[in-house]
């Protein structure tokens, strides 16, 4: 195991030990192995979700050979994945992916494509992503592939935000995940597409770092106080003071269980008058202000590392900056959903250790946890 540069108050096997507990004692764990004998297709597989997706799935004694993944490598790398998945990753981009599949899944997991409101400068980047909306759609219309994608909480303007608010988009992003939603909504009433929508709330995970400015703000943090470099801390005069706009934030890897949760789930039965059925929040429920984050981070480092801040404005190019998000996911905890990663400082420390020992820490432990699932016959 790799010697930390710096001392921190806990210790890489007490944690390593926390997240084995997690994995091998999932109260859903029967339920999701038992799609094993299912080809699981993700695209978008080494971003941060799509990362932290087929390393679940890899914890959990799936086999390589039936996960697909397809990513073009512009927002995500093959080294966010388990040594064992990285070599046949699809670098194709998503269109030509879905035009031409190498492979017939069962299930597709969407969650490729510009990830956030900054990939987005004009409405030619909606069009372009719909144009590889419509082929993955059509390419699960006409094989009958189950389909599960994200979407974002950034559409919900009220809060608590609940699934069945009315929504309307405030930026490009938010735009492009609408008409998403809406195209999937009608090939699922009209071409009886299976499909299920996920609205992210704010992600953070282990397999963010290449994601930059546009990472998780927790992550962020984390990476600048590791690194000393100033975090700016944005507010907009007469608007919001400097961190105090709020996150309702979840880790990824439960964002992860979520999605492999709702796959055990039967088929969505929607109908014209009601689509009730398809669309589920997946975020805590608990929102927390930038303030308390850089508080959080600051207690879980040495005082050599301490969190570094600078306050400025939003930038003049974001105009609808999103202030805060609060999620209800009490929809999803109805389905008999139960969250293990409730507590975003361990979640932290666990991210913390394994950045400082440059993830092989962190993938020594995925191996533990699938052979020892593997060897229990889960």
């Amino acid at each position: 195991m790799s010697n930390l540069p710096v001392s921190l108050p806990y210790k890489g096997e007490e944690l390593q030990q926390w997240y084995f507990k997690k994995a091998t004692q999932d109260p859903h764990l029967k339920e999701i192995t038992r799609l094993r004998d299912k080809k699981i297709c993700i695209m978008g597989g080494c971003g941060q979700v799509g990362s932290h997706l087929v390393t679940k799935l890899y914890e959990f004694g799936f086999s390589p050979q039936n996960l697909y993944v397809n990513d073009d490598l512009r927002l995500g790398q093959r080294s966010n994945l388990p040594e064992p998945c990285r070599e046949n990753v699809d670098v194709r981009s998503h269109l030509q992916y879905a035009q031409d599949p190498p492979h017939r899944p069962d299930i597709l997991i969407f969650v490729g494509g510009r990830s956030s409101a900054p990939h987005f400068q004009t409405l030619a980047d909606v069009t372009d992503e719909i144009e590889t909306w419509k082929a993955v759609l059509e390419w699960c219309v006409q094989a009958r592939i189950r389909l599960i994608f994200a979407s974002t909480s950034s559409l919900c303007k009220t809060r608590p935000s609940v699934e069945t608010q009315p929504v309307w988009p405030g930026s490009l992003y938010e735009l492009t995940k609408l008409v998403m939603e809406d195209m999937a909504v009608q090939q699922t009433l009209a071409d009886d597409l299976t499909v299920q929508i996920c609205r992210f709330f704010s992600v953070y995970g282990v397999t963010e770092k290449h994601k930059g400015k546009v990472g998780n703000l927790y992550t962020q943090l984390v990476w600048h106080a590791l690194e000393q470099q100033p975090f700016e801390v944005w507010g907009r005069d007469g608007h919001f003071k400097p961190g105090t706009q709020t996150r309702d934030t979840i880790f990824a890897a439960e964002v992860c269980r979520a999605i492999l949760h709702l796959l055990t789930l039967p088929k969505p039965q929607p109908t014209l008058e009601d689509i009730s059925d398809l669309t589920y929040n997946i975020g805590q429920g608990q929102p927390t202000s930038v303030k308390d984050m850089i508080e959080q981070v600051a207690t879980l480092l040495p005082a050599s590392l301490q969190p570094i801040t600078k306050e400025v404005q939003v930038p003049d190019g974001i105009k609808n900056y999103v202030v805060h998000t609060w999620g209800d996911p009490q929809k999803l905890i109805q389905t008999g959903f139960q969250p293990v990663f409730k507590q975003h400082e361990d979640n932290l420390k666990f991210i913390i250790y394994a950045l400082l020992t440059q993830m092989d820490w962190y993938w020594s432990g995925v191996d533990n946890i699938r052979n020892h699932i593997l060897q229990s016959n889960c």
